[in-house]
């Protein structure tokens, strides 16, 4: 079983190099919903299942069933601490090394209090990119060391849709 653990345990290189910024964050924030936001939610997700019992798409049903099971779970659950660190050979967020190699560029979101993130575009066709929020890390210097090995998108400076509607919407 340890090897099999081994095995799916993303492995880090054993030397990334100095570590030039290190912060952590939470997996998720805390979100304060009201009342209404449970009634609407529980409206349109009893119309959903009834739109999938009515066509017969029970599969859909009980998908539905499962993401509110998830989102319960997650909702009881503490939010585990991510950590990152940007070191000389890449960035290491959340126990998964991202060589510089594979990195594009960068950009920020940056509107506080409610937007501070990093984001940095990955080279991969599936993840795109990986937001990074800042907590209370100062972007300039995090920007002053990341501009030494990747280059910075000065045309964006938004957060993506997803996470746009994510926050709007408090689902995660």
């Amino acid at each position: 079983m340890k090897k099999l653990k081994l095995l799916l345990t993303p492995q880090l290189p054993e030397d990334i190099g100095e570590i030039l910024l290190e912060w952590t964050f939470p997996e998720y924030a805390k979100t304060t919903r009201s009342r209404l936001w449970y009634l609407v939610g529980a409206v349109i997700l009893g119309l959903l299942v009834l739109y999938a019992v009515l066509t017969v798409n029970y599969l859909f049903a009980v998908i539905l069933v499962l993401a509110v099971l998830i989102i319960l779970y997650q909702y009881f659950q503490e939010a585990r601490h991510i950590v990152v660190k940007i070191g000389e050979d890449g960035i290491i967020l959340d126990n998964k090394f991202y060589p510089w190699k594979i990195l594009r560029s960068f950009w920020f979101a940056y509107e506080p209090p409610t937007i501070k993130y990093l984001y940095v575009e990955t080279k991969k066709q599936v993840q795109r990119y990986l937001p990074i929020p800042l907590e209370d890390v100062n972007p300039l210097n995090i920007r002053e060391i990341l501009l030494n090995y990747i280059d910075e998108d000065l045309e964006k400076d938004e957060e993506e849709l997803d996470d746009t509607l994510a926050r709007i919407l408090k689902i995660r």
